[in-house]
């Protein structure tokens, strides 16, 4: 979805949605243009079914298609695209399913009708037998997007399976880099700091173990040199992150570097622009789960590292990363 929402300039479009779908279909197949030869001949063979003037299917480009600008032609293209992994599952015995994988997925929130686009995806997903949707994101279990996907009242009320990925225990990191790592050892003071910079997060330990010395105990010294040398190759997911967010957000995200977390009123008291802007921005920011909202009615940033990050950033270079 942070492709989509990139190319789109953040105006995220149910159109632009259902057509990363059709996409994706044809280059699942393309891949495997061996195996499925005759898949990408029934799929675009197909295409003559869908009737839109608005779309020229001679385009072998499907990413070049213009968006509908005609209500039923959306109507037409998410019907096609939502029945298209059934049929051709049903059509061609080589395949046998489609699993669809929405990854960061919390910004649907900012379609227009994020609850209707849930319900269309739940109204086809219902009737299919081989084609299963993964919904995967950074994401607060109290999140808004999460009460529309699979709350009580939401899309998929409480159908969905729903796995939380925690952070790894000292123990279970321990045993994982033990598993997994080129002979990296520690001191008892230095697994202590390398355990309290990763938190146990996974794609921090891996970022992390890949910048120390192999055959040499890390003491507590190493760790703290290490980290701060090579905070960029260990907070990699933050560097791309922070190249596709705004002025604005960026301008936000650095207030709560230097205020820590703050109530709505603390924070507009702390900003030139008016309230309904601010309250945009904080909601932009959440969907794409980089802030989140307590129980005692305060914001601050989801992750640590992103303000690890910044602070060495601002402390090395005297400013923060434009």
């Amino acid at each position: 979805m942070s492709d989509i929402y990139g190319r789109q300039k953040g105006k995220l479009s149910e159109e632009e949605v259902i057509k990363e779908f059709l996409c994706l279909i044809e280059e699942s197949i393309d891949k495997n243009t061996n195996t499925f030869k005759n898949a990408r001949e029934k799929l675009f063979n197909t295409f003559n079914q869908l009737k839109l003037k608005n779309y020229n299917f001679n385009n072998s480009n499907l990413r070049d298609l213009p968006i509908p600008i005609i209500e039923d032609n959306y109507n037409k293209l998410s019907k096609y695209v939502m029945e298209l992994p059934q049929k051709i599952v049903d059509s061609i015995e080589e395949i046998k399913g489609f699993i669809i994988v929405v990854d960061e997925f919390q910004l649907l929130k900012t379609l227009e009708n994020p609850e209707a686009f849930f319900w269309l995806i739940r109204s086809y997903a219902q009737k299919q037998y081989n084609v299963s949707y993964i919904f995967t994101g950074s994401v607060s279990n109290t999140s808004e997007i999460i009460g529309m996907i699979n709350g009580q009242t939401g899309a998929f009320g409480g159908r969905m399976f729903q796995l939380n990925i925690n952070e790894f225990s000292k123990e279970q990191t321990k045993n994982y880099i033990d598993e997994k790592s080129n002979n990296i050892k520690f001191s008892e003071e230095g697994f202590e700091r390398f355990y309290k910079c990763t938190r146990g997060i996974p794609s921090y330990i891996n970022s992390f173990c890949n910048i120390l010395p192999n055959n040499m105990v890390c003491t507590n010294e190493i760790i703290k040199e290490s980290f701060k040398l090579n905070i960029d190759n260990i907070a990699l997911l933050w560097l791309s992150v922070w190249g596709t967010l705004t002025d604005m957000e960026k301008e936000l995200i650095i207030l709560f570097v230097e205020k820590g977390e703050m109530d709505w009123t603390t924070i507009l008291n702390n900003v030139t622009y008016s309230k309904v802007t601010l309250t945009k921005y904080l909601d932009i920011l959440s969907n794409k789960g980089i802030i989140e909202y307590s129980a005692d009615g305060k914001y601050y940033l989801s992750d640590i590292m992103l303000k690890r990050w910044l602070e060495i950033k601002h402390e090395t270079r005297g400013r923060y990363p434009q």
